[in-house]
């Protein structure tokens, strides 16, 4: 009994702190802004948006217009150059790289710039097709679709590498529309 009494104490006494500090960083936060209350909310970045060129204010990253580009990343050597390939893509500008967890989650903002991508490009490291088969179950059929085993990519047997990840990504930029 004496143990759980503790317990309690211990855990309302833990709560009580943890709900101080937050309210003394709140407090202290409101004593260092020296802007007026009237000035308008910058809006807090999240996963839909990037900081805008000069660094000004976050914009919206994805357009309706975009080209999506979905890579498996599984644990081989083949997913690590299809991830790989598919970050220099999107470096390059040739499309934006997507989360293919958010689609297996069914995120709802994922899914929804999903439904209104001009183009989406499914990256696969194997012949298991995970890409492919998360986009399909999620009910995206309308997209292009690279195996690097199509490529002649074993796995276990291709190292990722400069040469293998742009042999990858040159593939890819050709099969997304202009």
């Amino acid at each position: 009994m004496a143990s759980k009494v503790n317990r309690r104490r211990f855990l309302k006494g833990a709560g009580m702190g943890i709900a101080a500090g937050a309210a003394a960083k709140v407090a202290a936060s409101a004593m260092a802004s020296e802007s007026p209350s009237d000035a308008p909310a910058i809006p807090l970045p999240n996963a839909q948006t990037k900081r805008a060129a000069g660094g000004t204010a976050p914009t919206v990253c994805c357009t309706p217009a975009s080209r999506l580009i979905f890579a498996c990343s599984g644990a081989a050597d083949v997913g690590k150059i299809a991830d790989l390939a598919a970050r220099k893509l999107s470096e390059e500008g040739a499309g934006k790289m997507f989360c293919l967890a958010g689609v297996g989650g069914r995120v709802k903002g994922i899914m929804e710039t999903t439904k209104a991508a001009q183009a989406i490009l499914a990256i696969d490291g194997c012949p298991l097709h995970c890409a492919r088969n998360t986009l399909l179950q999620a009910g995206f059929t309308k997209f292009e679709h690279l195996c690097l085993s199509d490529m002649g990519m074993e796995k276990g047997k291709t190292p990722a590498t400069e040469q293998a990840v742009a042999k990858v990504a040159k593939r890819g930029k050709a099969m997304l529309p202009k």
